[in-house]
């Protein structure tokens, strides 16, 4: 009987676990759910990690895509605006923050672009350049929204203080990928806003966690990758790229 709790006690414990660094996504918008997926070998196609959902975890979260540029809605209360003091907080390296790829979930990603069937590159420019100047457009610049297949990749933080995770609506995730000699190499770096004007560090509450959603990228070339955090790294998973990457 005693083994029995234990084994109880320890079952519970994982599921727990698992439950904090894992929830499955459910995402609202039927318009996107039905939307078929396209794939990307573009590693720049998604400059940022936009953030998705911040909260304490759950079995199943349902939530509307997130697509602000700078200031997301859903972060209000863990924006700090920075000081010298959080910039060298900043600095230092996490001791005990988890990240997890779920690959095996679906998560769509949309973008919007210029429809160039109903609109010339020099007419955009054109619209883009009385806009920078403070004047009213004279022509609307049509768009057209694609949806591409993406997972969410969530961290969990489970240290006892707050931690500065990232800043604007970006989590600031490194890429690294397995080249054919199986030595690790940085796929992207750490990206940045080019313009860091008035942007406000995101802080992650201890037990909170907070998801991104990455796309799944195409490729001529199948290996392992991971993402990192400053110090921290994901788990590994499977996935394909184009070769050219790991030349640059």
């Amino acid at each position: 009987m005693k083994i029995f709790y234990v084994v109880l006690i320890c079952f519970s414990l994982i599921c727990n676990g698992q439950l904090e660094i894992h929830p499955t996504y459910l995402t609202s918008d039927k318009n996107i759910t039905s939307q078929k997926l396209e794939k990307t070998d573009d590693i720049n196609l998604f400059h940022l990690s936009k953030v998705q959902y911040l909260g304490r975890a759950q079995a199943s979260i349902e939530l509307s895509y997130t697509d602000y540029d700078r200031d997301n809605p859903i972060l209000t209360n863990n924006y700090e605006r920075p000081t010298d003091i959080l910039h060298k907080r900043y600095k230092d390296d996490y001791k005990n923050i988890r990240l997890f790829a779920d690959i095996g979930q679906t998560t769509p990603l949309k973008r919007t672009f210029p429809d160039l069937t109903k609109i010339t590159e020099e007419e955009i420019n054109i619209q883009l350049d009385r806009m920078d100047k403070g004047k009213e457009q004279t022509k609307e610049i049509p768009e057209i929204t694609n949806y591409y297949d993406g997972f969410p990749v969530t961290i969990y933080n489970e240290e006892d203080k707050d931690i500065i995770i990232g800043f604007g609506n970006h989590i600031p995730l490194e890429l690294e990928a397995l080249d054919k000699e199986n030595n690790w190499k940085t796929i992207y770096s750490r990206r940045i806003y080019s313009c860091g004007v008035g942007i406000r560090y995101i802080m992650l509450k201890p037990k909170q966690i907070i998801t991104v959603f990455q796309p799944r990228l195409s490729g001529n070339f199948k290996t392992k990758f991971r993402y990192r955090l400053k110090n921290m790294l994901s788990n590994e998973f499977e996935g394909k790229i184009n070769e050219d990457y790991f030349k640059n």
